[in-house]
C-alpha cells in the first residue's frame, strides 16, 4: 500500500516526457530520458517608467555656524521686471555650482516691525542720470530707496539712501528665488511730494526719483551676514550668541535697461570708474557696514549726493569748517557721496581746510600711503574699468574741489592764478583743463606704474649691479647706470671730484653690508655691520671713486658693454659673511633743477650665502608706488633697506644736541602741528612756550627704540593699534625726523602677513641664526646728548636688548599680557646684552611652520 502513489507518480512523470533521473520508482533505478525539445521563449514583459532624476541641493538651514562662515557662494540674477515693485528672480549656488535653498525661512521680525525682514539679503535700485549738456554736470547714480519703512511706532517717511529686505521672496526650493521689492518704485516721487519736511530736511536733497525706464538702471544684490540662530538673525531680531558671519560675502551688480529688460552692452557708460580691486590692493578686502558690502559699484547707489538729506549746510571758520560729529553737507553737497568722501580721505593730510568731520572720520588727520605726490596718480584707483580715463576727460567741480578743496568756485578764489572768476557750472572746465593739462598736472618727478610719463626734459635712471667679489677686503664691483635706456659715461678722474655726470649733481653711492658673530651666534642670518658707528654700512660714492684725491678706490673706464668696474679698499672686514653691496642714492639734473631717483639695487658677494628675502618689494609697491627713503635715496627695494636697518640700530633722536634743536625750532618752527604734539605727549614738554636753553640735554626726554627693520616696520604698520604706538626721534646732521605710531592707520587687513611678506616670508627663520635687537642704545652713563650719541656706536654690555623671535612679535602684539606670554616661553624685553640668553626661546615649540600656532594658521 505505501508503494502505490509512487506509482502513480512515476507514472506522470513519464505522461509529461520530462527528462529526469529516475531512482526509486518501483525500486530500480531508470535510465536517462532523451532531452525534450526547448520551450518557446514567452513574452518580454512592458519596461518599467523611468525614475525622476535627483537633485541634489544645499539646505542653508542645515550648515553649520562653520559651514556658514565658509561658504563661497554665488548669485546670479536670470531676470528683472520693472514698471511697480521690481521683481528679480536669481539664483543662489554654492562653490560646487549646487543650489542653496532655506533662504525664504531666514527671517527675522522685531518687536515694532510690521513686516519681516530678510536678515541675510538686501535690495537696491537705482538709475543713472546721464550728464548734462548744457551744464556738463556728470553723470550721477540716484537711488529709489529712499523712503523708510513703517513701524509700529513711526509711518514712512523720506529718508536717506537705504535697501529694500521686506519684500516677498518666494523660495523655489531649489537655488531659485523670486524676490518682489516691498516698494513700488513708480510711486517713490509722488510719495516724496506729499510729504511733510522738517528743517534741515529739503526734498530737493533727495533729487529726482522719478521713474524712468530708458535710463540705465543698476539693481545691487547682498548675501551676507550671521548663520541663522546667531547674532540678530533670529526670529524676534533679538541677539541671543555672537553672530558668525559670512567671511565671503556677495554683491552683485546687474545693470540694464527696464525699455528694453536687457542688460547693458559692454560699450554703455555705466560710469564704471573705479575698481574695488585697485581698492583691495591697499586695504586687501574692503569691507562695510557689517562687513557685508565689498563691491565699489555698489557703494555707488547708496553713497550719492542724496546722503545730505536731513541736514544744514556745515558751519564754516576762518580755516575749514566747524569740526561738529555729523557734518554732512558742504558747499551744497553730500560730504558722503563716494566721489567726494573717497577724495577727501585719500587726500587726507594734504586737504588745505581743517574740520572735516564725516561721521567721526576726520579727513585731514589721514595719511596716504603713497610716495610724496601719490594723490596726483589718479590712475591709482582709476584704472582697469571701462570709464578708467573720466578723471581727465571729464573734469568738474565736485571731483576736483573735494582735492583741492582751498578753490571756492562761487567765488574764483584760488581757482585760476590771477583771476577770481565764479565758476557756477561745469561747463567751462574742459576750456582750460583738457586732458592732456590735467595729465600734466598730476604727473609726479620720477617714472613709476601709475605715473609712466614725466615731464620733458627730465632724465629717468635705473641701475644694475652685474657682479660682486671680494679678494681680503677689496671689494669689486661691476655695474652700469642707463639713463633713458642708454648707458651713461662719467667723467674723467680728477682731484675733488663732485659732480661726475655731466649736466647733474651729486651721485649715486655703494653699500657694503655684511655680517659678524655676535651675542654668541654664529654665521647670523642678519646684516649687523658689527664694529661700524650705529651698525650703519660703509658707504661710497662713485664721486669719491673718481676723486684722484680720495683714498677709498677707484673706478675703472666702462667696457665695450659700458659695465664699469669699481674697486674699493677696505670694503668689508675680513672675518665679514653674509656680504653684499646695493647701489642707491641719486642724481639732481640741473635743468630743469629736479632730483632723478631711481630703484636701488643688490647684489652678494660671489660665493657668500644670499640673505633671506622676507618681503615682497612688489607688495610694498601696491601702497606705496614706490617706497622712498631717507629723501629718495633708498627705494623700493627691500633688500637694500635691510642693510641698514640691521638688528644693531637704534634711534638717534636722543643724540640730538640742544643747538640743533634751537637751529631746528626756533628760526622757522620746522616741527609740524602734528609733531609738537607727539613731542609733547612724549616728553611732557610744550615746544610752543618753552624754548630749548630752559631745557638743557632736552632731547634726552626723546623716545627711543630699535630701527630693526622686521621690528620698525611692525611698529609702523600696527600703529594705533598697539597698546603702546611706536615713538621714533631721528636725528641726522640736525634734521628731526618723527615718527607717531598713534598717527598711524593700518589701510589692509593688520593681521595678513602676506599683505608685505613672501608666502613663506614670515615663518620663523632657523633658530639660533637670528640676533637680538638692540631696543635702547645706553653704555651705562647716559648724562648728556652727547653720551646718547657715543652709545648709539657702541656696543655696551648695558644695553636695552630683546630676543629675535620675541622682537618680531611684540613690536605688534605689545600688551602686558602679550609680553608676559613671551617672557614665560624664554622671550627677553629690554635686557643688558650681558644678560642675553640667546638659546631660552621656545617660540618655535607651538609657533613654528606648519604647527597648530604657526603663523599662516594664527594670522589669516
Amino acid at each position: 500500500m505505501q508503494h502505490k502513489p509512487l506509482k502513480q507518480l512515476c507514472g506522470l512523470i513519464a505522461t509529461a516526457a520530462i527528462a529526469l533521473v529516475l531512482i526509486g520508482c518501483n525500486g530500480k533505478d531508470g535510465n536517462a530520458g532523451l532531452n525534450g525539445t526547448n520551450g518557446t521563449n514567452g513574452t518580454n514583459g512592458t519596461n518599467g517608467t523611468n525614475g525622476t532624476n535627483g537633485i541634489t541641493i544645499v539646505d542653508a538651514d542645515r550648515l553649520t555656524t562653520d559651514q556658514w562662515a565658509n561658504l563661497k557662494a554665488t548669485v546670479k540674477v536670470t531676470s528683472v521686471t520693472m514698471g511697480a515693485a521690481p521683481v528679480v528672480n536669481f539664483q543662489v549656488t554654492d562653490a560646487a555650482g549646487i543650489g542653496i535653498r532655506g533662504l525664504g525661512g531666514f527671517t527675522a521680525k522685531s518687536s515694532t516691525a510690521l513686516v519681516a525682514s530678510y536678515p541675510n539679503l538686501a535690495f537696491a535700485m537705482a538709475k543713472l542720470v546721464p550728464e548734462d549738456a548744457a551744464t556738463k554736470a556728470p553723470s550721477k547714480w540716484v537711488s529709489y530707496i529712499v523712503t523708510s519703512t513703517p513701524t509700529t511706532t513711526a509711518a514712512a517717511a523720506p529718508t536717506r539712501p537705504t535697501t529694500d529686505n521686506i519684500g516677498t521672496l518666494v523660495d523655489n526650493g531649489d537655488g531659485t528665488y523670486k524676490y518682489t521689492f516691498y516698494r513700488d518704485i513708480t510711486k517713490v516721487q509722488a510719495a516724496l511730494d506729499a510729504a511733510t519736511y522738517t528743517a534741515p530736511s529739503a526734498k530737493a536733497d533727495l533729487g529726482d526719483v522719478t521713474y524712468a525706464p530708458s535710463l540705465v538702471h543698476r539693481l545691487s544684490i547682498q548675501f551676507s551676514g550671521a548663520a541663522r540662530g546667531t547674532g540678530s538673525n533670529t526670529a524676534n531680531g533679538v541677539t541671543v550668541t555672537p553672530s558668525v558671519n559670512m567671511t565671503n560675502p556677495i554683491n552683485v551688480i546687474y545693470d540694464f535697461v527696464p525699455a528694453t529688460g536687457a542688460p547693458v552692452t559692454a560699450t554703455t557708460d555705466i560710469r564704471d570708474v573705479v575698481s574695488i580691486n585697485n581698492c583691495n590692493e591697499c586695504h586687501d578686502k574692503l569691507a562695510f557696514h557689517g562687513g557685508g558690502r565689498v563691491e565699489v559699484r555698489y557703494c555707488a547707489v547708496c553713497h550719492t549726493d542724496q546722503r545730505k538729506f536731513g541736514y544744514a549746510e556745515a558751519t564754516t571758520t576762518a580755516t575749514g569748517y566747524d569740526a561738529v560729529a555729523g557734518q554732512r553737507k558742504i558747499n551744497g553737497g553730500a560730504v558722503g557721496d563716494l566721489t567726494a568722501m573717497a577724495h577727501r580721505i585719500h587726500m587726507g593730510s594734504e586737504l588745505t581746510k581743517t574740520g572735516y568731520n564725516y561721521a567721526n572720520v576726520k579727513f585731514e588727520t589721514l595719511g596716504y600711503s603713497m610716495l610724496d605726490g601719490g594723490q596726483r596718480m589718479c590712475s591709482k584707483c582709476h584704472d582697469g574699468v571701462a570709464q578708467a580715463q573720466n578723471w581727465n576727460l571729464k573734469p568738474s567741480r565736485l571731483a576736483c574741489g573735494t582735492c583741492h578743496d582751498a578753490v571756492d568756485f562761487a567765488t574764483g578764489a584760488n581757482h585760476m592764478p590771477g583771476t577770481d572768476v565764479p565758476q557756477l557750472n561745469d561747463l567751462a572746465c574742459t576750456i582750460c583743463h583738457d586732458s592732456a593739462a590735467i595729465k600734466t598736472y598730476h604727473m609726479t618727478a620720477n617714472v613709476t606704474t601709475h605715473n609712466p610719463t614725466v615731464a620733458a626734459g627730465l632724465v629717468n635712471f635705473t641701475y644694475e649691479i652685474k657682479s660682486a667679489a671680494v679678494s681680503g677686503t677689496t671689494a669689486t664691483v661691476v655695474f652700469k647706470i642707463k639713463a633713458d635706456g642708454k648707458d651713461t659715461t662719467f667723467k674723467a678722474a680728477a682731484a675733488g671730484m663732485k659732480d661726475p655726470l655731466a649736466g647733474f649733481t651729486g651721485a649715486p653711492s655703494f653699500l657694503f653690508a655684511y655680517a659678524q658673530d655676535q651675542d654668541g651666534i654664529t654665521d647670523p642670518v642678519d646684516y649687523n655691520n658689527l664694529g661700524l658707528k650705529n651698525g650703519q654700512p660703509l658707504s661710497v660714492s662713485i664721486a669719491t671713486l673718481l676723486d684722484t684725491a680720495g683714498t677709498s678706490g677707484t673706478l675703472s673706464a666702462p667696457d665695450t658693454s659700458g659695465y664699469y668696474t669699481a674697486t674699493v679698499l677696505n670694503a668689508f672686514p675680513a672675518t665679514a659673511k653674509l656680504r653684499s653691496v646695493s647701489l642707491q642714492g641719486y642724481f639732481t639734473q640741473v635743468s630743469p633743477a629736479v632730483a632723478r631717483h631711481a630703484i636701488s639695487v643688490v647684489k652678494a658677494v660671489t660665493g657668500d650665502t644670499v640673505r633671506r628675502t622676507a618681503i615682497d618689494s612688489a607688495k610694498c609697491a601696491k601702497c606705496h608706488e614706490w617706497f622712498e627713503g631717507h629723501g629718495g635715496n633708498r627705494v623700493y627695494e627691500v633688500q637694500v633697506c635691510v642693510t641698514c636697518h640691521v638688528p644693531g640700530l637704534t634711534t638717534s633722536g636722543r643724540g640730538t644736541s640742544d643747538a640743533q634743536i634751537n637751529a631746528y625750532y626756533v628760526p622757522s618752527n620746522k616741527f609740524s602741528a602734528k609733531d609738537l604734539v607727539s613731542l609733547k605727549n612724549w616728553t611732557g614738554i610744550d615746544f610752543t612756550t618753552n624754548p630749548v636753553p630752559t631745557n638743557p640735554n632736552v632731547a634726552l626726554k626723546f623716545p627711543q627704540t630699535t630701527n630693526n627693520f622686521k621690528d620698525m616696520i611692525h611698529g609702523i604698520h600696527a600703529g594705533a593699534d598697539r597698546t603702546s604706538p611706536i615713538a621714533i626721534t631721528r636725528n641726522r646732521s640736525g634734521n628731526i625726523t618723527i615718527v607717531d605710531g598713534a598717527r598711524v592707520g593700518f589701510p589692509g587687513i593688520l593681521s595678513n602677513c602676506q599683505s608685505c611678506h613672501t608666502s613663506t616670508g614670515y615663518n620663523m627663520p632657523t633658530s639660533g641664526k637670528l640676533l637680538a635687537s638692540r631696543e635702547l642704545a645706553d653704555n651705562g652713563a647716559i648724562l648728556t646728548t652727547a653720551d646718547a650719541n657715543t652709545s648709539l656706536n657702541t656696543v655696551s654690555p648695558t644695553d636695552k636688548m630683546i630676543t629675535p623671535f620675541t622682537a618680531a612679535c611684540v613690536t605688534c602684539h605689545d600688551s602686558a599680557a602679550a609680553k608676559a606670554h613671551m617672557v614665560t616661553n624664554g622671550g627677553q624685553i629690554k635686557v643688558n646684552r650681558s644678560a642675553l640668553n640667546m638659546t631660552s626661546e621656545s617660540c618655535g615649540a607651538c609657533h613654528g611652520a606648519g604647527s597648530q600656532f604657526g603663523p599662516s594658521a594664527v594670522h589669516k
